[in-house]
């Protein structure tokens, strides 16, 4: 896998992933608090709700009762009794007359949809009252009674009429409703009634039948909590006729107050087992089938001593409760998207910073094992391991750098070694085959010099003879003494009195060049090796650099110690060495001097006794101007540390 990938996986599996996964978790969690919440809030609201509903009702019963305690009312009980001996009361009309005033005065001040009646003994209407207007009594009856409604002949209605309580407003439906089919499509609900008893004995009954405006009134200003829809259900399982019946319902259009020409039950309009469900409890929550609605269900007591409940039932779309969570999520889910492209911006800006730099490495390192060595890599100064990485590779580079220096001077030197070795056998052979020829020469010049006169011609030829067989012996005498490579004898001697003994061999020539002399000295110790044929080096070296320099100029001798290796430097300003013949400057008889000026075997013999001495002779220009001889040789030799 390309790192890009990796880099990729590592921070969506790192980051994004349980990010969202928590911001998701989070948001379910939420949403189960806030379901709670709704519930309980819901719950209340149906409780309250409940609570005035119940309330409504309550004053219908205590106001039926209130009524029952009426003097005029109260006035006519003699009068029922009559009825119900079977005699007639003369005063039957004006009490009815009465009460008939007093029922609309009643619906005058409480302006509502109710009906009042007033029954005898045997469940007929002596008095009818509703919406403020009285009935008028055109039905005859056998025993000589004008009743305003139908006689019910209904015993089973009148018996149940007599098991009442006394002075309380019981829950009944009247029978009387049937003689009038479209107000019976109207009611929803029981009535209340009131049996009326005259010295123990039951003479009627009073009745108030709730039409249900003032409910429907309640329930059109009850708040809707998210955007709910209120319905009501009656559960009078006793009732097969009422049980399951829709008596409320806003998503249906449906009210008390309503003529319905069929009955509407909550099983067509959603669920079959709706009733069922919600008469479980007392209250709850539940979800449809779908999944799309959710019913919050409060049941309720709207009457006393019946078996007959309404339950309050709010049904909310459950987008709505989800709608928060599910924006939400989708900007979690954007977020998300957001973190992927932000990823993969990442992986690329770290396919740059790492896969780049590793890549440059790698074809580094090809390179390398193809012997294609081309430097370092510039440390960017970006990833710590990168860079780590890098600096490793930089030394593992100067290393190798230095060590194949190290090996071409090691292979320079022993070609160095070898030339010199070869060159010397052959500079030896032909010094002996020269030396006894220069002797001869030297010995008959010195004969012939002696036989002439002074100042005679042949005698300056002589002179001059003899002092050219003296050079070219001395040239033998060096070819000889490079040849024979001496070993040195080692001893111990101070090095700021042998540098000054050294100075002074030199002084006379840089004085004649005006030249100065600078010496820089960093040790005052002692360092073992031969006294002479060191001062033989560092004469050489010092020549050099006063023939290399031009007038009034410096030539600075400095000394160090560095790790028990004694570096001594000899600096000039001349115009330094053409590189083009810097690397033969060791080689025996290369010289960059005019003819007859030098032998060209300073350098090699100097070379030769730094080495039997186990230490380094280089020559090096200036980046300015002139050269600097550098030689470097241990305090102290082997050959002494063994004995």
């Amino acid at each position: 896998m390309r790192i890009r990938s990796n880099i990729f996986v590592w921070v969506f599996v790192a980051t994004i992933l349980p990010l969202t996964a928590l911001a998701l978790g989070a948001t379910y969690f939420s949403e189960s608090t806030y379901q709670s919440d709704v519930a309980r809030d819901v719950g209340s609201h149906l409780e309250r709700l409940a609570s005035e509903l119940k309330r409504q009702m309550d004053n219908y019963r205590e106001l039926t009762e209130g009524m029952a305690q009426a003097p005029a009312i109260q006035q006519t009980l003699p009068i029922l009794n009559s009825l119900r001996r079977g005699q007639h009361d003369a005063r039957l009309n004006i009490h009815r007359s009465r009460i008939n005033h007093f029922f609309e005065g009643f619906q005058t001040i409480l302006k509502s949809g109710y009906f009042l009646r007033l029954m005898d003994s045997s469940g007929n209407t002596l008095v009818k009252v509703s919406h403020v207007t009285r009935s008028a009594p055109v039905y005859e009856s056998v025993t000589g009674v004008a009743y305003v409604e139908q006689e019910i002949n209904a015993p089973a209605f009148v018996k149940r009429l007599k098991t009442l309580s006394k002075g309380e407003a019981s829950p009944v439906i009247l029978p009387h409703h049937q003689f009038y089919p479209d107000v019976l499509e109207t009611l929803k609900l029981y009535d209340y009634v009131v049996p009326l008893y005259h010295r123990n004995h039951f003479v009627g009954a009073l009745s108030l039948t709730l039409v249900g405006e003032q409910l429907d009134h309640v329930m059109r200003n009850a708040p809707r909590l998210y955007q709910g829809k209120l319905f009501v259900l009656q559960n009078s399982p006793d009732d097969t006729d009422r049980h399951g019946l829709l008596l409320f319902d806003d998503q249906h259009d449906l009210h008390f107050v309503q003529r319905r020409s069929t009955p509407v039950r909550g099983k067509d309009k959603y669920t079959p087992t709706l009733i069922d469900t919600v008469s479980e409890n007392l209250f709850g929550n539940f979800r449809s089938a779908d999944g799309e609605l959710h019913f919050f269900y409060l049941e309720m007591f709207p009457y006393n001593n019946l078996l007959s409940n309404w339950v309050m039932v709010t049904r909310i779309q459950t987008d709505v409760l989800s709608a928060p969570f599910q924006q939400i999520r989708w900007l979690i889910w954007l977020c998300a998207g957001i973190g992927m492209v932000i990823s993969l911006m990442l992986a690329n800006i770290g396919t740059l910073r790492v896969s780049n730099p590793i890549g440059e490495l790698t074809q580094k390192l090809f390179d390398y094992a193809n012997g294609k060595f081309q430097g370092r890599i510039e440390t960017k100064k970006g990833i710590d391991e990168i860079d780590a990485l890098t600096e490793a590779f930089n030394y593992m580079a100067d290393t190798v750098k230095q060590s194949e220096q190290g090996r071409q001077r090691a292979e320079n030197m022993m070609l160095q070694s070898a030339k010199l070795a070869s060159i010397g056998q052959m500079a030896a052979g032909i010094g002996h085959e020269l030396n006894n020829p220069l002797n001869n020469i030297l010995s008959y010049a010195k004969l012939v010099e002696r036989d002439t006169k002074e100042n005679d011609a042949v005698q300056k030829d002589m002179k001059s003879l003899r002092e050219e067989a003296v050079r070219a012996s001395e040239i033998v005498k060096g070819i000889l003494n490079f040849a024979r490579q001496v070993p040195p004898e080692y001893s111990q001697f101070s090095v700021p009195e042998w540098l000054d003994s050294t100075l002074a061999l030199v002084q006379q020539t840089a004085r004649s060049k005006a030249i100065t002399l600078e010496v820089n000295s960093g040790y005052e110790g002692i360092l073992e090796g031969d006294r002479g044929q060191l001062q033989q080096v560092l004469v050489n070296l010092l020549l050099n650099a006063i023939q290399a320099s031009p007038r009034d100029s410096q030539v600075t001798i400095e000394t160090r110690l560095h790790h028990d290796l004694l570096h001594i430097r000899v600096r000039d300003e001349g115009e330094g060495i053409d590189e083009a013949v810097l690397d033969r400057i060791f080689d025996p008889f290369f010289t960059t001097k005019a003819e007859g000026e030098g032998s060209g075997l300073g350098l090699s013999i100097s070379l030769g006794i730094i080495e039997r001495h186990h230490g380094t002779l280089s020559i090096r220009n200036n980046e300015g101007q002139g050269v600097t001889a550098r030689i470097s040789l241990p305090t102290y030799s082997e050959k002494m540390e063994i004995n």
